[in-house]
């Protein structure tokens, strides 16, 4: 019996110095890759987007924004700042030929952009498979222009195409 004894000790005391070795080396593990995350990670920041500040637009860009919410707001910066340019080179009463070219993915939508245009007065001339021009001819007043160039983009954004520019004669 007292053979015994010892023997269930001596096991004892095996399985818990397995169970302690165990231990330490899972322990070193994790904290060895602990250390070599930290050094791989050193390259990666991560921004917190709430944080962030946004862009401060000025009132007139907002009140576009508000009104054409599928134009990117460079693009209307970039349109607003021309409006002057535009008054001043087609000053009112001014007949003046405008065009839009856009792209689409597919016929469907491209179809459906045509229908739209062509309801708003617009001549449409297909120039590719899913590439469109569309031409209206109008008399000039203080932001028409401009005007034109915001409804037609947003819509074909709104259809998920490129607007791709315009073109003013006289």
């Amino acid at each position: 019996m007292f053979r015994r004894s010892i023997i269930a000790a001596l096991m004892t005391a095996a399985v818990t110095a397995a169970v302690t070795a165990a231990a330490v080396i899972t322990a070193k593990v994790i904290t060895e890759n602990e250390d070599n995350k930290d050094e791989e990670d050193e390259g990666v920041h991560f921004i917190d987007l709430e944080e962030e500040e946004e862009k401060e637009l000025k009132p007139e860009i907002a009140a576009v924004k508000d009104l054409y919410p599928f134009l990117d707001t460079d693009f209307i910066e970039t349109q607003f700042e021309r409006n002057p340019e535009f008054n001043r080179q087609y000053p009112a009463d001014t007949l003046i030929t405008m065009s839009h070219k856009a792209k689409f993915a597919d016929r469907e939508t491209t179809e459906k952009y045509v229908g739209i245009a062509k309801e708003n007065g617009f001549e449409t001339e297909a120039i590719g498979a899913f590439e469109i021009v569309i031409t209206r001819k109008f008399f000039t007043s203080e932001g028409k222009i401009l005007s034109d160039i915001y409804n037609v983009a947003n819509q074909v954004c709104a259809l998920n195409g490129i607007y791709e520019g315009y073109r003013i004669e006289e």
